[in-house]
């Protein structure tokens, strides 16, 4: 089917007008975005519509296309060759810083209205594959954390129970050693438990504190007591 050629005129009918501006505009915005990736060109479009609203797209930014344009239409030889190096990096830095900003933008779902079909299921696949990057290595972190708390619970309860491992020897050693010293008994006339029987009394002598080397000191007594269980009995007469 042969396509019919429209002749270029106003449109008289408001609505039609409205919906063919829509679709006209939508199409040269593409283009220009078209443009500007394929080529690497700095394209900027700027529309107004009949009620007063604004339409752009310009990349890498409109504040940076039209500098250029200004400084190009002052002076076309420093717009074609630049007007040295420095300004020419410090361009491709812009452009750079620019481009990053609108992809920013788009990420969080901004200026999305010159994007095509094509981009935006281009964006929302990075904006997946990134969300998973994320959350593998948030699930990473948490491991890696709960790991760290296992490992100090660990390390304290280790210690509690060496710490409670002493305790209970530290109980058992002095409970022995009062019950010892409770437990004092006579296993043979003259010789008490725990005490050496080089030590043992003698009938009618007493040892003396002030020991030798040879053994105890023996002094004479005039009465012989006998050691027994019960220490405060009264001493029997011989």
């Amino acid at each position: 089917m042969v396509r019919r050629k429209i002749k270029i005129k106003r449109i008289e009918n408001a609505t039609t007008r409205q919906v063919t501006f829509s679709k006209r505009r939508g199409g040269l915005l593409k283009k220009a975005h078209d443009l500007s990736v394929l080529c690497d060109a700095e394209v900027a479009v700027i529309i107004f519509s009949s009620k007063g609203k604004l339409f752009q797209f310009a990349n890498p930014s409109m504040e940076t296309v039209l500098g250029r344009y200004v400084k190009a239409s002052r002076d076309p030889e420093a717009g074609d060759n630049g007007s040295s190096t420095d300004n020419v990096e410090a361009d491709r830095l812009t452009v750079f810083t620019e481009k990053l900003k609108m992809l920013q933008s788009n990420v969080i779902g901004d200026d999305l209205e010159r994007l095509s079909l094509r981009d935006l299921i281009h964006l929302e696949q990075q904006v997946h594959e990134s969300l998973g990057h994320i959350r593998a290595k948030k699930d990473e972190l948490i491991l890696e954390q709960i790991d760290e708390f296992k490992q100090k619970m660990a390390d304290t309860r280790r210690t509690t129970n060496a710490n409670t491992s002493m305790l209970d020897r530290l109980v058992d050693f002095c409970s022995s050693g009062i019950t010892g010293s409770q437990n004092i008994v006579e296993s043979e006339p003259g010789y008490v438990v725990g005490v050496p029987r080089t030590d043992t009394l003698r009938a009618g002598w007493i040892a003396t504190s002030d020991q030798s080397n040879d053994g105890p000191e023996y002094v004479p007594c005039a009465k012989r007591f006998r050691i027994t269980e019960d220490l405060n009995e009264s001493p029997a007469s011989e």
